[in-house]
């Protein structure tokens, strides 16, 4: 009896996809922009249609949350973040809600006017996710005042420990 032949390509597009796997999905190349790093600039366009930049807020601690309208995780933060942006002083803290979502504009904006979103929401596109390596959502960042990445949050973080994050920065640049 002949043995199959399986063709060469078969078994080597298997090597190839588990080693593409293992680079997308190791913790190196999700980690996105290093702790003490330069956060990566953008320009994006906001619900009223303006454009905001990440420099335009140099001087300022910045949190990039990046979500999406169809995430149950970032819906439930909703209220966490709201309390957060109310803590904390417009002068020199700000939170940008980076939106990653596909199904346009109007869906963002009704997702921002059902929770009365108070904070920017800003409309992410595939350069800014790459620049920040965003694979899940929610996927959040903090940004110092002098524009260099502080700590990156996934789901599991607590309002708590990115308040007393916030807390620390804020103290650190009065100071």
């Amino acid at each position: 009896m002949k043995s199959p032949q399986i063709p060469l390509a078969a078994p080597l597009a298997g090597v190839v996809g588990v080693a593409a796997v293992f680079f997308f999905f190791s913790p190196s190349a999700t980690s996105g922009p290093k702790t003490g790093a330069l956060a990566p600039d953008f320009t994006l366009t906001d619900l009223g249609g303006r454009t905001t930049t990440l420099s335009q807020h140099k001087g300022r601690v910045v949190l990039l949350d990046f979500w999406a309208t169809w995430c149950t995780s970032c819906e439930r933060e909703v209220p966490e973040l709201k309390s957060l942006y109310e803590e904390f002083p417009r002068d020199r803290f700000e939170l940008l809600a980076v939106a990653c979502d596909e199904g346009g504009p109007e869906l963002v904006a009704n997702f921002a006017a059902k929770y009365q979103l108070p904070y920017p929401v800003l409309f992410g596109d595939e350069a800014v996710q790459r620049g920040y390596r965003i694979f899940g959502l929610p996927t959040k960042y903090l940004i110092d005042a002098q524009g260099l990445v502080f700590r990156k949050y996934l789901a599991n973080t607590t309002r708590e420990e990115i308040a007393a994050d916030i807390r620390s920065l804020l103290e650190r640049s009065s100071s």
